[in-house]
């Protein structure tokens, strides 16, 4: 392919203007997908699964290891001998030596060891007759029913409540539950059995009561993840405290969702701990802590991308105050002389990211990563230091993270949901199974009970 040199120098200028136009629009795209190949879980907002073998340097500097096994003060969970077995078996001496098989006076024990293990699994099956007797006045009296006994024969309450385990925290798909079955009790539960069991427990789960809880609160961690239902793109939003979980699923993951029905951020008056997702400033009935995992995790991608000083500084002026807040969990006395450092730090971050610039006419104007960021951690100053002044505010936004969680694993081990009836039975069952976890209540017991209709309470005194 012949090329048409150009003659004259004006040409010639016109020519390298052009290239030095397309190497520049080449470099930044260079850098652009470098920047993308060197992205991690502790640069980024990409998951820990992603990194690979290669695992990255925490964010976060582990504290001094102690010798491995339990620590000092560790109260421990071992067995204990327990006053009344259900069995007994004794282990007779053999013959004596001088050739006598039987034994004179009574046996004396001298010690004893007690084994753990799981009865002989099967199911049990009660069956219901319904009787009728005669009055002495000459009237025949029918007997009815129990409320929960509706067909010839069906699965108890029981196994109902274990199947909700098995599919919620245990991650099983409905075929595998049926197997499990299959392999336990000899009865295959077929799928949609199954399923008309989740549909029936979500239904009976005290969703309002853990809202109310919720909505009392006085901080709140709302998160969203991305899910698949029915091969299509939807959003879980999560809202947790230390012994509360709510879930649900929506089409939307920004203020549609968070102003639906389902949501509880429109009379939320508390504290919201959240990513810094702009949607969650449209609440203006509640004040905003931002978590500074995510800030942390920017500030370090930028650092090794455009080697910021400022990056380098607002991290290190973070990571400070994470312990002199004893981790995000105390206050910061001087908490003066920090936003001071902090101000300056930003000022500085002005004078050496690229002012914004116009692109055209119509569109936005254009700015770097860090200057993204410096302009979010200017507007946004108050709730990203909101935790060294409350001690109730955290540091990060774990918490929702860690409820959100389950879900990621529950679609790789059991695959999405086929149908909403699916995603909406999870996420209430879950919200529900979380909530009894973290107050330390026996789950499996209380989701029976709430099956069988008996009156919940939220908080047990």
């Amino acid at each position: 392919m012949e090329v048409e040199l150009p003659q004259t120098i004006e040409e010639c200028h016109r020519l390298i203007a052009q290239l030095l136009s397309v190497i520049e629009t080449m470099q930044a795209k260079i850098d652009e997908l470098e920047a993308r190949l060197k992205q991690n879980s502790q640069n980024s907002n990409r998951p820990p699964s992603g990194d690979g073998f290669n695992k990255p340097k925490p964010a976060f500097p582990k504290k001094k290891k102690g010798r491995r096994g339990g620590q000092k003060g560790h109260s421990g969970n071992t067995l204990h001998k327990i006053d009344e077995p259900d069995f007994i078996v004794d282990c007779q001496p053999p013959s004596c030596p001088c050739g006598a098989s039987s034994f004179v006076g009574e046996a004396e024990i001298l010690d004893s060891r007690q084994v753990f293990d799981l009865p002989q699994p099967r199911l049990e099956v009660i069956e219901y007759r319904r009787l009728r007797r005669i009055c002495k006045c000459g009237k025949r009296i029918s007997g009815s029913f129990p409320a929960g006994v509706l067909g010839q024969t069906q699965y108890g309450t029981k196994v109902q409540a274990m199947v909700a385990l098995l599919s919620v925290q245990g991650c099983l798909s409905h075929r595998k539950i049926g197997q499990l079955f299959a392999d336990l009790y000899g009865y295959a539960i077929n799928e949609a059995t199954t399923q008309e069991m989740l549909k029936r427990t979500a239904e009976q789960m005290p969703i309002a009561e853990i809202k109310a809880g919720l909505m009392a609160s006085p901080v709140v961690h709302f998160d969203e993840t991305g899910i698949r239902e029915g091969g299509k793109l939807k959003w879980l939003h999560t809202a947790s405290s230390s012994t509360l979980t709510y879930q649900f699923v929506h089409p939307k993951r920004g203020g549609i969702a968070m102003k639906s029905a389902e949501s509880m951020l429109c009379s939320f008056g508390g504290i919201a701990v959240h990513d810094c997702w702009a949607s969650y400033f449209g609440f203006g009935e509640s004040k905003h802590a931002v978590c500074n995992a995510h800030i942390l995790r920017e500030l370090t991608g930028l650092m090794e991308t455009s080697a910021s000083k400022w990056g380098r500084g607002m991290k290190r002026l973070l990571l400070e105050m994470h312990q002199k807040s004893d981790c995000g969990k105390g206050v910061i006395k001087a908490m003066a002389k920090y936003e001071k450092r902090y101000e300056a730090i930003l000022r500085a971050g002005e004078a050496e990211e690229a002012p914004p610039k116009k692109v055209n006419e119509r569109g936005k104007w254009k700015r770097s990563r860090g200057r993204n960021l410096l302009e979010r951690l200017s507007k946004y100053q108050e709730s990203v230091l909101m935790f060294g002044k409350l001690e109730e505010v955290p540091f990060t936004n774990n918490q929702a993270e860690r409820d959100i969680r389950p879900v990621k694993v529950k679609q790789k081990v059991s695959g999405g949901f086929r149908a909403p009836s699916g995603r909406q039975s999870y996420t209430r069952i879950y919200s529900f199974l979380s909530t009894m976890r973290k107050m330390k209540r026996q789950v499996f017991q209380e989701l029976r009970s709430v099956i069988e209709g008996n009156p919940f309470i939220l908080f047990q005194t």
